[in-house]
């Protein structure tokens, strides 16, 4: 059925989704008041994400498009499926556009108009998931290095900042329920896996649904070593930071590079706008399944098909 599709990898699904959860992450202004709040609201929002995305991890065993599959069960239960998935995703690349352009107007560009900012974002991920699903996935894997080697950069360059503290016993988790709805309402990443599991090169058994393991896991590891590394370097300022990790990178210098907070600022500005293209683009993948199915079918039935 997809064998004429084209095809990525499971590692590049991985890049992308990882890519994809790292970027919301640097660039939603921080909602939490301590590092111990930020963990255990990370961890509750990824298992809350979890388990509502656990059937669909469950269905990437056996099978490789989930609305298809409804679609063949049930026409109408088909089509709602696809809708819902495609409204959740398009409001959610809407949603990291206005925190991309908000996370680009304080941090790169401090006069420029947000609404410009927002609409420069809006184009790039309109491009991007025009170049479709083998482009989305090779840029996704480079932007990730080149986001991986400044994040890397910034973590030894602040190395004279660090200072052990006791990251559990900081304060009351006054905020906590309100913090873990918000990165609850951050999400998406689940769908786009559902989009593109279709057009994953299925070489080893079972390789989808390790892709959505692996990323359940590292979608806990890497917001709470963030979150830590960036309390342990700007300790009692942590929670006054709007973007702790762009406060963390401001202290940073390597060489001629005296600081590295605006290279860091607009390649992550860069991933969030991918964010947004890779999510348009699942939402059309979405739609375009079921219209082939539904395009076959009509082919096969004798009734529509020509004489």
């Amino acid at each position: 059925m997809t064998k004429d599709f084209p095809k990525i990898s499971a590692a590049q699904l991985f890049c992308i989704l990882l890519l994809s959860r790292a970027a919301i992450e640097i660039t939603t202004p921080n909602s939490s008041s301590a590092p111990r709040e930020a963990i255990i609201a990370i961890i509750g929002s990824e298992l809350l994400r979890f388990l509502f995305a656990l059937p669909l991890i469950i269905f990437s065993l056996n099978h490789d498009n989930f609305h298809r599959y409804v679609y063949n069960k049930n026409k109408v239960m088909g089509w709602i499926s696809a809708c819902f998935g495609a409204v959740i995703l398009v409001g959610a690349a809407i949603k990291t556009l206005y925190h991309t352009s908000g996370f680009t107007e304080k941090n790169l560009i401090i006069s420029g108009s947000s609404w410009m900012i927002y609409t420069i974002a809006a184009i790039f991920a309109v491009y991007a998931a025009y170049m479709g699903v083998e482009a989305v996935a090779r840029s996704g894997v480079l932007f990730l290095v080149a986001a991986g080697i400044i994040t890397v950069l910034v973590f030894i360059a602040d190395i004279p900042y660090y200072q052990r503290s006791d990251v559990w016993n900081t304060s009351e988790n006054s905020g906590l329920l309100g913090d873990i709805i918000i990165r609850f309402l951050n999400g998406g990443d689940y769908l786009i896996f559902a989009a593109l599991l279709p057009y994953v090169n299925k070489k080893h058994k079972n390789s989808s649904f390790k892709t959505a393991m692996y990323f359940s896991l590292f979608s806990i590891i890497v917001p709470i070593f963030l979150c830590v590394f960036n309390f342990l370097i700007l300790r009692e300022f942590y929670a006054l930071s709007e973007y702790p990790s762009v406060a963390s990178a401001s202290l940073s210098d390597i060489a001629v590079f005296k600081r590295l907070d605006g290279i860091f600022s607009a390649i992550w500005a860069l991933c969030a706008a991918l964010r947004c293209g890779m999510m348009l683009l699942s939402a059309a993948l979405m739609f375009a399944a079921l219209k082939r199915v539904s395009e076959q079918k009509k082919n096969e039935d004798p009734k529509t098909s020509p004489q």
